[in-house]
């Protein structure tokens, strides 16, 4: 089995990276897109109105006639990364039509994808998920961003339940299976790749921990 095997199915749309084009969207989207990419790489401290308006090509007054304030800004941010993520779990993990096996490679893509979004060089260390950068910034953000985060992991263990249930249900592991635990080292192992590849530098422990987390899961509960 390989788990960084693609899904064939659509995935949702994401947003543009740090390099990406942001010109050809209206302004209020280019706007969000610039905030959203200097947040995940700075934090709430790290960038101002200033900073976007000068990348954004266009007057803080401006920003500050979509927007009102940053937290307001940041209230929009933080519901679409909640929105976003929630919509990529169910996604990869229940809308997708495959295997076990499948809808792991399919997590272990998107988690690539935004990893090199933010990470374009050999070796960087950047921060590179919104809700692990929404943890750093729990105590500045408070509850909007608690309750954001409170919700991705219901729809984790919601998700992560289903196929895991999927998964028995079509011979792929046995009736014996505990699921609750299984979707709970599943959730653990999800939340633990963000602040990996910033020790490391790598992508490529991530890789290897969903090999493994695959191997043992199925070592252990696989039909004999």
């Amino acid at each position: 089995m390989n788990a960084t095997r693609r899904t064939n199915a659509t995935a949702p749309a994401r947003t543009r990276g740090p390099a990406g084009d942001t010109g050809s969207l209206p302004m209020r989207q280019q706007i969000l897109a610039i905030a959203e990419n200097l947040y995940v790489l700075r934090g709430y401290d790290g960038f101002s109105f200033g900073h976007i308006a000068e990348t954004a090509q266009t007057t803080r007054a401006n920003i500050h006639h979509h927007f009102g304030d940053k937290l307001q800004l940041m209230a929009e941010l933080i519901t679409g990364f909640s929105a976003n993520a929630r919509t990529s779990i169910a996604h990869h993990w229940i809308a997708v039509d495959g295997s076990f096996d499948e809808r792991l490679g399919a997590q272990l893509a998107d988690l690539r994808d935004f990893y090199q979004r933010f990470n374009p060089k050999p070796g960087d260390r950047n921060v590179w998920s919104p809700l692990s950068r929404l943890r750093l910034d729990l105590q500045v953000l408070g509850p909007l961003a608690a309750d954001a985060l409170h919700r991705v992991d219901l729809e984790y263990e919601r998700c992560l339940r289903q196929a895991v249930n999927d998964a028995i249900g079509r011979g792929e592991l046995t009736s014996g299976t505990p699921v609750e635990d299984v979707s709970r080292l599943l959730r653990m192992m999800l939340l633990s790749c963000a602040p990996m590849t910033q020790d490391s530098g790598d992508f490529g422990e991530v890789e290897q921990l969903f090999a493994s987390m695959q191997r043992v899961i199925f070592a252990a509960w696989a039909p004999r």
